[in-house]
């Protein structure tokens, strides 16, 4: 099978009706688009669209009646169903599709169904067939046919399920189940490109990809992964700094672990093309003293903090300078549920509101998912409490309703013995 036959496949039969769902949704039957009038009949289209996606199931009436109606009053909505169920066969049946079986929706025993006998053919089912023969040949070894196959599948996938019903709760597991299948295609199909060095190949799947899947950070770790393996950190770090800022102005979430360790592969790699490329000690100087990223703390791991701190101990113990370190816990209030994401959620913000805050001699190191540890430096205890203080007090201003409490631990490090 090659990609040319999914086209062909679209005017194999007249009276065949295609259904497309990844994506814009779309019913074609006789070479022509009967579902373009979705706004004036949106609720004939509801019942389509859900008979269709259980089309494996019998559907009981009762389960319809929140599907059109949901809580508006419906005099008679048995009658109701029964006069859409009516509209929607004259509409499909008229197009040519029921010349060899009854209807393409039948009723038997107070339960409604999709006629599977009738001619149609739908993405989904072309998309998934693809998929089981492409894990297949995978299995065999045969990866030029899996590449080839994974490739075909991923020209169907043009956006999730239904995705202009996301607001549809009966819709999420059949979207997931989709979605999951598609991320699989990309993750086996990646790691095959890889092994074979179709590196190009690999960042056109990511960029396609993430043309309909923005928010997927699986994505950008892969991008960006190959863009540092042939080494173009300059793009590299261009898109990490994009999808970091896409993902806190969106969703209010910090960098994940994986896309902090690939920018330390960015940074360090980065200074290791430079140096080869210069040894001498005034070019080192000038990495070493770039300002272009000193506006606020420091940040940086958890590991690398450990070891600003140990230096910072010895040179309490020869000079005397009092160093003070802070502990900030951040926590749900007891009186409210637990939510991983408003913690995320806050985590990320107060660690933007310390990065910028401070100065830049100071240091700061997410030490765990709801913990944060700073190194303020030439700071009187009572200074050190009263920026930390005043920055805790902006992060709570931005929380009022309560739902999040911060701690502070102040301690100087001259005590680090």
């Amino acid at each position: 099978m090659s990609a040319n036959n999914l086209k062909v496949v679209e005017n194999a039969s007249e009276d065949c009706i295609y259904v497309y769902t990844l994506g814009c949704f779309e019913v074609r039957s006789g070479g022509k688009v009967i579902s373009n009038n979705c706004k004036r009949s949106q609720q004939l289209w509801n019942l389509f669209k859900y008979t269709f996606t259980y089309r494996n199931k019998r559907i009981i009436q009762e389960n319809f009646f929140g599907i059109l109606w949901n809580d508006k009053e419906c005099d008679n909505p048995v009658k109701a169903l029964q006069n859409l169920v009516y509209r929607l066969r004259m509409l499909l049946d008229y197009k040519g599709i029921n010349k060899d079986c009854e209807s393409i929706i039948n009723f038997s025993q107070g339960c409604y169904s999709w006629n599977n006998e009738s001619d149609y053919w739908t993405d989904v089912d072309e998309f998934e067939e693809i998929y089981k023969k492409a894990n297949v040949a995978q299995a065999n070894d045969d990866f030029i046919n899996a590449i080839e196959l994974y490739q075909m599948a991923l020209m169907l996938y043009k956006g999730d399920y239904l995705c202009e019903d996301s607001y549809n709760e009966w819709v999420m597991p059949v979207r997931n189940y989709y979605h999951r299948i598609y991320m699989d295609i990309i993750s086996r199909l990646t790691k095959i490109l890889k092994h074979y060095g179709r590196t190009e190949d690999i960042l056109k799947v990511c960029e396609e990809a993430l043309m309909i899947q923005p928010f997927e950070e699986s994505l950008h770790v892969i991008y960006i992964e190959t863009l540092i393996g042939v080494g173009n950190m300059k793009q590299a770090q261009k898109q990490y700094e994009y999808v970091t800022s896409m993902i806190y102005e969106e969703m209010g979430a910090k960098p994940s672990t994986a896309l902090r360790k690939l920018y330390s592969q960015i940074k360090c790699n980065g200074n290791k093309n430079i140096l080869d490329l210069s040894s001498d000690l005034s070019s080192i100087q000038k990495i070493m003293t770039d300002s272009s990223d000193s506006n606020g703390a420091f940040f940086c791991e958890a590991n690398t903090f450990i070891s600003v701190c140990k230096l910072e101990c010895r040179r309490a113990v020869r000079t005397g300078k009092v160093v003070f370190m802070g502990l900030i816990t951040v926590s749900k209030a007891k009186h409210r549920a637990h939510d991983s994401k408003v913690l995320a959620k806050s985590m990320g913000s107060l660690l933007d509101m310390l990065i910028q805050g401070l100065r830049g001699g100071d240091v700061v190191s997410e030490w765990s998912e709801t913990q944060i540890l700073v190194l303020l430096s030439e700071a009187t205890f009572k200074q050190a409490n009263m920026v930390l203080t005043r920055i805790i007090n902006k992060h709570e201003m931005a929380y009022a309703n309560g739902d999040i409490l911060v701690k502070i631990l102040l301690k100087s490090i001259n005590d680090c013995d």
